[in-house]
């Protein structure tokens, strides 16, 4: 990590999306392209034995800190849990398969002087070519929110992504610092005595986590969201250049199981009063998308000639996701008997 004499506005909070295997990218690219002052934590829940030896390697040699859950944790939890070690004016949240361009953290600070902001949302590229594919910059205008003089169960959301799959290069002219509704989780800055008036991230919401922050954020004060193309990161989107890994299967099973989802989703649609139809049950029809499209069709594709037949991917897709989803309800089973243990100790010792 750079040393400086400046005092040290950020703490950067590095935590898992969805696996490991590209931690090890993410994080160089966040040192190298990082010269600002910053505090690093990186915050996971339980990892393998080679993981942990690795991530403890690398905080003594770039003296960061590695906070460590003793049991498998959300996204949100371990976003909460490095919270607890950032004292700082702004807190950067960072998924571990982000890389970042250089001049990202400056520009995200800077917005946050001049606007006033409450939270700072970098331009998000998708896949590679790094920095090339727009994937989040901000909501479009249009975005609906029918909650005011709506009766719960009746209330329902649309959301639209702006300039989404356009190559930086086609929309520069679009790409300015502008206000959002909303922000996506992959990197954001943040103010953090925002958390004084919004609390924690919710554990239990693990699909459009973000919907739920920004709309706690307004619900709590109308606090203001903006976006800063000047700050450029990517999102390493699992692919045939970036696959997932057999050592990161179990976590990306859990992360996208029925389970967790169906948790979201019902976690949703209570504290918002939503309707399960219209944007509820479109996020509860395509819950299968990622293990589908990310682990089962890519294991198909490899078998020797048949994976080159589309006709033979496509049928042979429910088999092979059928045991894929039994060992995601398994390992979602531990983590909720590990997280019931851990309360009753808690309980216990308080």
């Amino acid at each position: 990590m750079p040393k400086h004499s400046a005092p040290t506005r950020v703490t950067i909070v590095l935590t898992q999306r969805e696996r490991f295997s590209a931690m090890q990218e993410s994080l160089s690219s966040l040192l190298e392209n990082t010269p600002e002052p910053f505090r690093l934590v990186c915050a996971t829940g339980s990892v393998s034995t080679r993981m942990r030896a690795w991530l403890k390697h690398q905080s003594q040699q770039h003296g960061f800190m590695h906070v460590e859950a003793p049991r498998t944790l959300t996204p949100p939890e371990a976003r909460n849990l490095g919270l607890q070690y950032a004292d700082t004016e702004y807190v950067v949240f960072a998924e571990n398969d982000v890389v970042f361009k250089a001049g990202w953290l400056s520009a995200l600070i800077a917005c946050a002087d001049e606007t006033g902001a409450d939270v700072v949302a970098p331009l998000t590229c998708e896949g590679r070519p790094i920095h090339t594919i727009v994937h989040h910059v901000g909501s479009v205008e249009t975005n609906q929110e029918t909650f005011e003089g709506a009766p719960d169960g009746q209330r329902d959301f649309h959301e639209e992504f702006y300039l989404q799959g356009r190559t930086c290069d086609e929309v520069a002219d679009f790409l300015v610092r502008r206000q959002t509704r909303s922000f996506e989780m992959h990197c954001f800055l943040m103010r953090r005595d925002v958390f004084n008036r919004v609390g924690l991230f919710d554990p239990d919401i693990v699909s459009k986590e973000y919907l739920d922050f920004a709309w706690r954020l307004r619900k709590a004060g109308g606090g203001s969201i903006w976006v800063e193309p000047k700050a450029v990161v990517t999102f390493l989107i699992p692919s045939r250049t970036d696959p997932i890994t057999f050592a990161d299967l179990p976590y990306f099973l859990l992360r996208w199981s029925q389970a967790w989802q169906n948790r979201s989703h019902d976690a949703l649609k209570q504290k918002w009063g939503l309707a399960e139809r219209g944007f509820i049950a479109s996020r509860r029809a395509i819950s299968q998308w990622r293990i589908v499209e990310h682990v089962a069709k890519p294991a198909l594709e490899k078998m020797p000639m048949l994976g080159r037949r589309w006709g033979f991917v496509s049928r042979a897709t429910a088999l092979i996701y059928a045991p894929l989803a039994l060992g995601a309800a398994i390992m979602a089973w531990r983590y909720d008997r590990e997280r019931r243990s851990e309360a009753a100790q808690s309980h216990a010792a308080s």
